[in-house]
C-alpha cells in the first residue's frame, strides 16, 4: 500500500465571524450537533478537551453500529488556525491530519479545511462530499444560533 500522504481541500464561506466559527469546532454543546454526525445517525457522546495535546471523541450510532471519531489537538491558534489528528471509524495505522484555516471576510469568514490522509484506498470524491456535508452541517448549526454572532 502507498504510504505517501495525500491532500485534499474544501472551502466554505460563513456569515458568522471567524472567532465564532472557530469556537464551534471546540465547544461540546455545538460539536455534538454537527461534527462527524450523519442525518441517519444518533449522537451517543461528544467530549472535547480543547487544548494542545488534548483529545476529542465523538460517538454516533448509525445503522446499528457505533462509529467513533477521535483524535488529538495539535495546534489551536484562535481564531484562524486549528490542527488536529483524526482516527476515523475505519481502522487505519496512522491518523489523518485536519487543518482548519479561517480568513476574515467583510461578510463573515471563509473556512478552508485541508485533509492529509495516508489511506489511499479511500475515495477522494467521497471524502470531499463528506467534508462538504460536514461544513454544511456547521453552517446549519450556526444558523440555528444567530445570536452567537449577531452581537459581535
Amino acid at each position: 500500500m502507498d504510504r505517501t500522504p495525500q491532500q485534499l481541500s474544501v472551502s466554505h464561506c460563513f456569515e458568522a465571524p471567524a472567532n465564532v466559527v472557530f469556537q464551534y469546532w471546540l465547544d461540546e454543546k455545538h460539536v455534538g450537533q454537527w461534527l462527524f454526525t450523519h442525518p441517519d445517525g444518533q449522537l451517543q457522546h461528544a467530549s472535547i478537551d480543547a487544548k494542545v495535546g488534548g483529545s476529542y471523541r465523538i460517538v454516533e450510532r448509525r445503522n446499528g453500529r457505533e462509529l467513533v471519531h477521535c483524535g488529538e489537538y495539535l495546534q489551536i491558534s484562535p481564531p484562524h488556525q486549528l490542527l488536529f489528528s483524526l482516527y476515523p471509524p475505519v481502522a487505519q495505522p496512522e491518523p489523518d491530519l485536519v487543518w482548519i484555516t479561517l480568513l476574515p471576510m467583510p461578510f463573515g469568514c471563509e473556512l478552508t479545511l485541508t485533509l492529509q490522509l495516508y489511506d489511499s484506498r479511500r475515495s477522494k470524491s467521497r471524502l470531499i462530499d463528506d467534508w462538504t456535508r460536514l461544513l454544511m452541517a456547521l453552517a446549519a448549526e450556526l444558523n440555528n444560533h444567530p445570536a452567537d454572532y449577531q452581537q459581535n
